[in-house]
């Protein structure tokens, strides 16, 4: 043993020995049982760090992989079982100190080199000491050794963000970190621990903090959670270490110039100015990069004064932490540099630092620190003067791109208006009127701020001070070209609500100020003078936002209020709108100045106003004497209807309107809007209307909708925030067809039909100018073309206009119409004329064309249908672009929004014969899976069309099956021409769609009984030809197209037999053709059986069965049986042979291939479904089974199959569970005992634990899905008994699926309730079954107990757990010792529920279960919750 020892010895520290030998050697005497040494260890411990402190101190020369394999060694030994086993054992090994020194000197070099050599290993080393108890004492026990390993931590992720060994080092920082606050929480010298955190760890660990706040990492190089926990450690760790709650009297020392008394000196004495030690440490300009300085100081002084806040926030110490404020706000740079400096900094520097201020801001305003009386009172006014100062800054340095700009004055002002209130004018030109804002959340920052503004001085009664600061600037000499319009619609909006809430008087003084300033200011020198024309429009802006929302004068407004508002009216009409009118030019010239249009359009805009507000106020305050009145009796001898303003000559308005005609702008607007005003005051005055007033309304409603034809001529793109200021050449064409549509229930009456024609196409044509419109709003709550006219194509209102929708809807067919002639002007015209009709009055009289009236009635003349029929058989087939047949979508897309379901016969037919004429004539188009969407939308809006209430209009033009083949044959001839799969979910949906609507055709032809022999049998000849034609067809054509055009004869075959099977089945056929419709019947049964044989034939190359194919089989099935089972009625009653059932081998082959296709068949719903009706309709039906072998036991299988294989996800299992249930319950029904034992045993084997062993999870989801099926089965007899009996059973199992955790609870509930049922007190019989119960019931309370166990798992189901329970109890009246049992599982649900969830319960039980639930609870708290008290507290 000696020799061992020496031999290991003298070979590691033998210099002959070579380093390969030497880590070989060490390694195994460090795994090797057989290597015996005294503290073999730590004497393996202690050559590896003396072997590496020599290397360090360049005693020793090493390769660096042997380096690197020396520090692989060490972790290999911090990080071995075996050490930890030895170390739990009781075993001492030490470190040294040296190799910690070591370690942090490595750490250090990475920091500032960025070398990664032996990082990897040495990270782990240093993870293995921190992480383990016994070693990381080495740190703990001398401090300043973990301060440093933290210092250099930290200082190696900031300085190298890109390194891959990033993850590793924030572990090892998290490590360090929670050493670090743990020692730091025991230290009981404060000045100590001050000096640790500023001297070495605050410069560090704020960089840090800045980057991982700022996202430097990405989820993948650094997890989400430790970056927040890192966080929050160097947060607690300034806390602990910079604002401790023994610090205070410093602070307070510092700040507030308090001398400590003698008895608080101690270590403290010396610990002076804290906070400046700490801005002092902040603002070194050497501690990180030039470019990181500004923003990490930023968000290290929001930080540090938050911490501040937290630690010494207390009743009396609101001014200490005013003075910490002003102390660290002076570390923002912003503070700091000199003018033409802050001038040259950038946007994003600009934003850093105002969100910083923001914060700071905001932490005074909500924590109360600033108190105005109190600031006033005892300290001078310094808070009042630091945020002044402050203020003027902000405005002084206008950022009005910046919204923490807009918000730092907004809480500026919410401190105390005073602050701004001297810069007042300035804070308005730079925050508003003269604010350049084209960002959205800058505006929404803006609004704020105004809103606020305006709050303000609402408040303070001062808003005619507010106004005459407004006024100051808008009247101060500018550059107003440049200006924005001032009442765009944030503060329009702001502006609004504010004089609201106003009281007349400050209204009419506010209004008063802006119409002496406007006569005094602007109105003498607006002659040629562009500056002082864009200041009349400002001027003129804002007093139509004062005028339109002031709140209305009523009959209990005082009189002296009235007086005044009439005066003021008065006012304004002759000394300003009348002045503006008379600058206006005589005559239009060429091309007239801005200045002019500037006038015109504040001229037109006031005199809009006027007229507004003087018949608001004339109509809701009988004491207004309107200036109107006076003005218009001599008018009035000349005519009886209104003018369009007071006071001014006809010939005057008419140059007015020759000079506006000319542009597009705020003027020709507000000019329509007198219009309508004179429009309305017409209705009101004149009645009954005379004929100079209907053409006088005729005549207004013609000028409001003139322009439109020019200035919606062109698209555009532009939109429009709503407010009247804002209209300009862009948005006014939104302007006008707003105020068009808008007034239309006004304007429709007075419309000449061809206006009316116009206004409907350009309804149409901006609804489908989407595209270029989604990109303009930009998410804006703007106004735009599209957004009017879907409002107005939506509105109940639309309908209800019958003349514009009547137009409306011709102007689709006309769009319609125009798309297809694009691709063939020739054949389409000729052969469907009366799809080009334009004309309404001319589709009115349809019925009368195309019917003919005979003995019979009325019926079709064919004429449609032969024309479409020639088209349909000749091929003819119109080409369109892909980019055309989108447009056709559109325009289907418009149809689906109208009520198709309402429209008059007329249109109603007109509609009908446009969507099949566009349904036969296109089909097979370029791009198929747009043509099949094509198509699917035409017979989806027919089907629509054809449960209206105008359906019947249809068959006086068409008969039904005229439509079936016309349909049928452009279907069948399409198939061939589009190139997809047979199984593609567009065809498919096609399908379904086309059934539909062949369906409710035949529907409708039974339910009025038109024609029903000759309709079903011109459909059944032409199946049968089509058959012919599918198999003539089959020899030429591939064996895709063939498919497909199987699959459509077979949905029309199905449709027949299910809309004729049940009509002949309840014999309700007319009595003159008894036999003809059985014998249809019969005829289509047979199509059906060949056209199935024919399509099981070409589709056996390993395709699955369609869901076409499975719906047709099960009608021939359900009709077959149908027949068979009357039929079988019959001959017993003659006592003669019995007649064998018809396509046994068929029915037969198809069960066979769906027991092997079913699963897979699980991913197509509507095949799916399709294959449970055959499934379900055969088990029924013994007649058609196999001889050998059980049904039962095999479709058993194939339904387990379908929930055991994992390719069926849980949602479609979800989504299959109730045709699945249906099919279930069927079986069970019809089956034996044995059977549901068959069906028992495979849910206990499903369920068993060794299963879970194994890992076979689908093998337990599968038995749990299939006990879901299974409790939903309604069970009598002797098979519930055989359900009941193996109940303890299946509880048992269910410990084991506890992470299915939906499908679980739906099984136990359904197990509880069977508990409680069969435990329920009866009123006659015996006790025998109780001990079976009693052990069901003991399950039950197990398996509440495990549930209770998974908190966090049942928490959010343990209400409707209890809900359930509660609601089955107050059914049954439970046997005591059963009750009790449950009643204890039941009380551990309770425990899992949180107060809301009783209330939840208390509130939505119904009043049974409500009561039973207040007992439960009341037992509850009585008993268990007394009890669990008691236990605790004998525990303690």
């Amino acid at each position: 043993m000696a020799a061992v020892y020496s031999g290991i010895s003298v070979k590691l520290k033998s210099k002959t020995t070579s380093w390969e030998d030497k880590l070989k050697l060490a390694h195994f005497a460090w795994i090797s049982h057989q290597c015996f040494l005294p503290n073999k260890e730590q004497v393996l411990l202690d050559w590896a760090r003396q072997s590496l402190v020599a290397f360090y101190k360049k005693k020793l020369e090493l390769k660096e992989d042997i380096v690197e394999r020396l520090w692989i060694y060490v972790d290999n030994i911090l990080h071995s079982r075996k050490l930890q086993n030895l170390l739990k054992n009781g075993k001492t090994i030490n470190l040294q100190i040296s190799l910690v020194k070591m370690i942090n000197e490595r750490i250090s070099e990475f920091s500032l080199s960025g070398s990664e050599r032996n990082m990897c290993a040495l990270l782990n080393c240093c993870q293995g000491i921190l992480s383990t108890p016994a070693l990381v004492v080495i740190y703990t026990a001398k401090q300043e050794l973990l301060v440093a390993l933290l210092s250099h931590l930290c200082w190696s992720a900031c300085r190298q963000p890109e390194s891959a060994v990033t993850a590793q080092l924030f572990e090892v920082i998290h490590l360090a970190l929670s050493h670090y606050l743990s020692i730091q929480q025991q230290q009981a010298n404060p000045r100590r621990v001050f000096v640790d955190v500023t001297g070495h760890l605050l410069q560090p660990c704020l960089v840090l903090r800045h980057l991982l706040s700022g996202g430097t990492w990405t989820q993948g190089q650094l997890r989400q959670v430790l970056s927040r926990d890192v966080r929050s450690q160097i947060e607690a760790m300034l806390r602990g270490g910079v604002f401790r709650p023994d610090m205070l009297s410093s602070y307070k020392e510092e700040l507030l110039d308090q001398q400590q008394s003698d008895s608080k000196m101690g270590t403290m004495k010396s610990l002076l100015a804290p906070l400046d030690t700490v801005a002092t440490r902040l603002i070194g300009a050497d501690f990180c990069k030039p470019c990181l300085h500004s923003s990490v100081v930023a968000s290290s002084v929001a930080l540090l004064y938050r911490l501040f806040l937290d630690s010494y926030l207390k009743d009396g110490n609101q001014f200490l932490c005013f003075k910490a404020l002003a102390r660290l706000f002076g570390c923002l740079r912003m503070l700091h540099l000199q003018e033409d400096q802050l001038k040259a900094l950038s946007i994003s520097d600009w934003t850093t630092e105002l969100l910083v201020v923001e914060q700071l801001l905001n932490f005074v305003a909500s924590n109360n620190i600033y108190n105005v009386a109190a600031d006033r009172i005892r300290h001078e006014e310094a808070q009042f003067h630091f945020y002044r100062h402050l203020a003027e800054l902000l405005i002084n340095h206008s950022q009005a791109s910046v919204p923490a700009w807009f918000r730092c004055l907004k809480t500026l002002m919410s401190l105390n208006h005073l602050i701004l209130e001297p810069d007042l004018d300035d804070l308005l030109s730079s925050a508003w009127i003269d604010a350049e804002i084209m960002e959205f959340r800058t505006k929404k920052a803006q609004e704020v701020l105004i809103d606020t503004l305006f709050q303000t001085y609402a408040k303070l009664r001062q808003v005619p001070r507010l106004f005459e600061e407004v006024l100051r600037v808008i009247c101060c000499p500018a550059a107003e070209t440049l200006r924005q319009p001032m009442l765009t619609s944030g503060p329009s909006t702001v502006l609004c609500a504010c004089l609201l809430e106003l009281p007349p008087n400050q209204i009419l003084d506010t209004w008063s100020l802006v119409l002496e300033k406007f006569q005094s200011v602007v109105l003498p020198w607006l002659q040629s003078d562009l500056d002082m024309a864009l200041k009349s429009l400002s001027l003129s802006s804002l007093l139509h936002c004062i005028m339109f929302n002031m709140r209305s004068l009523d009959s209990s407004t005082p009189v002296p209020i009235i007086r005044r508002m009439q005066c003021v009216m008065e006012r304004m009409l002759g000394d300003l709108v009348k002045p503006l009118l008379a600058l206006l030019p005589g005559s239009p010239g060429p091309e007239p100045e801005l200045w002019v249009q500037k006038v015109s359009d504040s001229a037109l805009l006031l005199s809009y106003t006027w007229m507004q507000v003087d018949a608001m106020l004339s109509l809701n305050c009988g004491q207004y004497h309107s200036v109107a009145e006076d003005l218009t009796k001599d008018a009035l001898k000349v005519s009886n209807l209104p003018s369009l303003l007071p006071g001014l000559e006809a010939q005057h308005w008419k140059k007015v309107e020759q000079f506006i005609a000319q542009s597009n702008s705020l003027s020709r607007y507000c000019l329509k809007q007198l219009y309508l005003q004179k429009v309305k005051r017409t209705l009101l005055q004149a009645s009954p209307l005379s004929e100079e007033a209907l053409h006088t309304l005729r005549y207004d409603a013609a000028y409001i909708l003139g322009s439109v034809k020019d200035s919606l001529s062109q698209k555009t793109v532009a939109s429009w925030d709503g407010q009247v200021g804002t209209v300009c050449a862009s948005t006014y064409p939104i302007a006008h067809w707003h105020l068009i549509v808008s007034n239309l229930t006004i304007l429709i009456p007075y419309l000449c039909l061809d206006d009316v024609r116009y206004v409907a196409s350009v309804l149409l044509r901006t609804l489908s100018t989407s595209k270029a419109q989604e990109g303009a709003a930009d998410e804006k709550p703007y106004i735009t073309l599209e957004k009017v006219s879907t409002a107005l194509l939506h509105s109940p209102l639309f309908p209800e206009m019958q003349s514009l929708h009547s137009a409306f809807l011709m102007c689709i067919v006309a769009r319609c119409s125009s798309i297809l002639c694009s691709g063939d002007q020739g054949l389409l015209s000729q052969q469907l004329p009366w799809l080009f009709e334009k004309d309404c009055t001319v589709v009115a009289h349809w019925e009368t064309r195309f019917a003919k009236v005979g003995p019979e009635g009325v019926e079709p003349r064919r004429e449609i249908a032969q024309s479409l029929l020639s088209l349909v058989k000749s091929d003819f087939l119109i080409h369109l672009e892909e980019e055309q047949l989108e447009s056709l979508l559109g325009l289907l897309q418009v149809i689906s929004t109208l009520h198709l379901d309402s429209l008059l016969p007329p249109y109603h037919v007109h509609y009908f014969l446009l969507l099949l004429s566009m349904a036969v004539i296109t089909v097979g188009c370029s791009c198929p899976s747009l043509s099949l969407q094509f198509l699917v939308t035409c017979y989806r809006l027919l089907s629509c069309l054809q449960r209206g209430k105008s359906a019947r209009s249809v068959f006086r033009v068409l008969y039904v099956s005229d439509v079936f083949e016309i349909v049928l044959t452009s279907l069948l001839q399409g198939s061939i021409r589009l190139l997809i799969k047979v199984d593609d979910p567009m065809w498919l949906h096609l399908l379904q769609v086309v059934g539909t609507f062949l369906e409710q055709l035949m529907q409708m032809l039974i339910q009025i009984k038109l024609s029903l022999v000759l309709n079903f049998g011109k459909i059944t000849a032409f199946l049968s030809r089509c058959k012919l034609y599918t198999e003539a067809a089959s020899s030429k054509q591939l064996e895709n197209q063939i498919l497909l055009s199987s699959q459509l004869l077979l949905v029309a075959l199905t449709k027949l037999c299910q809309v004729l099977g049940p009509f002949v089945r309840e014999r309700r056929q007319p009595h003159e053709a008894p036999a003809a419709l059985p014998k249809l019947l019969q005829q289509a049964l047979l199509q059906m059986s060949a056209a199935l044989q024919l399509c099981s034939t070409s589709g056996a190359g390993g395709r699955h069965l369609p869901s076409a194919f499975l719906s047709a089989v099960t009608t021939l099935l359900e009709v077959d049986l149908s027949q068979h089972r009357r039929d079988r009625v019959a001959e017993i009653a003659q006592v003669t042979d019995r007649t064998p059932l018809s396509h046994v081998a068929l029915y037969q082959d198809v069960y066979t291939q769906l027991l092997s296709e079913l699963p897979a068949l699980a991913g197509n719903a509507q095949s799916f479904q399709a294959a449970l009706r055959f499934l379900t309709l055969f088990f029924l039906a013994p007649e058609v089974h196999p001889k050998k072998g059980s049904v039962f036991t095999s479709m058993f299988h194939s339904v387990r199959r379908v929930l055991t294989v994992p390719e069926v996800s849980a949602q479609i299992i979800q989504d299959l569970e109730p045709g699945l249930g249906a099919l279930f319950a069927q079986m069970l029904e019809a089956g034996t005992t044995e059977d549901l034992a068959l069906v028992m045993q495979s849910v206990l084997q499903g369920l068993d634990v060794g299963c879970a062993w194994r890992a076979d999870l689908q093998a337990v989801l599968s038995a749990v899905r299939l006990l879901k099926l299974l409790l939903s089965c309604p069970l009598s007899g002797e098979k519930a008994s055989l359900l009941w009996r193996a109940c303890p059973q299946i509880v048992t199992a269910l410990t084991v699926v506890l992470k299915a955790l939906p499908s679980f609870l739906n099984c136990f509930n359904r197990l509880v309730f069977s508990v409680m049922h069969e435990g329920r007190q009866k009123d006659k019989g015996s006790t025998d079954d109780l001990p079976v119960v009693l052990e069901c019931a003991r399950l039950v309370e197990r398996m509440y107990s495990h549930i209770a166990i998974r908190a966090e798992e049942f928490a959010v189901f343990s209400p409707f757990m209890v809900a359930q329970y509660v609601t089955e109890a107050q059914k049954v009246t439970l046997y005591p010792a059963v009750k009790d049992l449950v009643q204890e599982g039941i009380y551990l649900i309770l425990d899992l529920c949180t107060e809301p969830d009783i209330q939840f319960l208390r509130a939505s039980l119904q009043p049974g279960a409500r009561d039973i639930f207040k007992e439960l609870h009341s037992d509850y708290l009585k008993y268990h919750k007394a009890k669990q008290e008691g236990e605790r507290r004998y525990t303690a």
